[in-house]
């Protein structure tokens, strides 16, 4: 499925409304939410229409429903707009989406309503992180939230992804190569590379594994 910028209900509501990117695998849904976004009038409710990264602006929130096999395209949506906020329904926090440690983002349950939904693009336009408490209790029975790197053990901090990357990280895998093997892309790679660095505190891919080996997170 092509994605881009399309106009959707709401536009035209005023100069000062923020543009919402609504993402989903079947119409119907997509178009609830657009209805449940468009419920305030300062935001404008997008669908996807062309191709990511061309003509079209960037919308100011990308919204993405992951409940109903969207993976894929809303890694897409990622890449074509990297800088861009993201509101992920239905996902886990550890293996989808930029994490909790990769900038502004929102996790919903697939069932959020209109009231958490609008709030969680404002949270997230303002720059803040938001998980939901019913996302974050599923995530934890499963053993998928990854804890702030400032409390805990060292290394805890790391996701399932990132382990996978700092695996290949360790063997000498370029970016390209690690895109392959985990078949992400290589825009994704780079990212759980920049943030694994990131939270172990490591100025390059080497420090990397020598802090996460001393650590017991990467085993010789």
């Amino acid at each position: 499925m092509s994605i881009g910028l399309g106009s959707g209900h709401g536009e035209g509501e005023g100069g000062d409304a923020i543009a919402v990117l609504v993402a989903a695998a079947y119409p119907a849904t997509r178009a609830g939410l657009m209805a449940l976004l468009g419920g305030d009038p300062r935001i404008r409710p997008l669908r996807p229409q062309s191709p990511p990264g061309g003509p079209d602006p960037a919308p100011d929130v990308v919204v993405a429903d992951l409940s109903g096999g969207y993976d894929r395209t809303a890694e897409e949506l990622a890449e074509a707009y990297p800088a861009v906020p993201q509101v992920l329904l239905g996902a886990d926090p550890a293996i989808q989406g930029p994490g909790l440690a990769g900038g502004p983002v929102a996790y919903l349950p697939p069932d959020a309503d209109g009231p958490a939904l609008v709030a969680a693009v404002w949270a997230v336009r303002a720059g803040l992180v938001v998980i939901d408490p019913e996302v974050a209790g599923v995530a934890r029975v499963h053993g998928h939230v990854p804890v702030p790197a400032s409390g805990g053990a060292p290394g805890e901090s790391l996701t399932a992804r990132e382990l996978e990357v700092l695996a290949l990280v360790a063997e000498g895998l370029p970016n390209k190569a690690i895109a392959r093997e985990l078949g992400i892309s290589e825009h994704t790679a780079k990212f759980h590379v920049g943030s694994l660095l990131g939270k172990l505190g490591a100025g390059s891919r080497t420090e990397a594994v020598t802090l996460a080996t001393r650590r017991g997170v990467l085993a010789i």
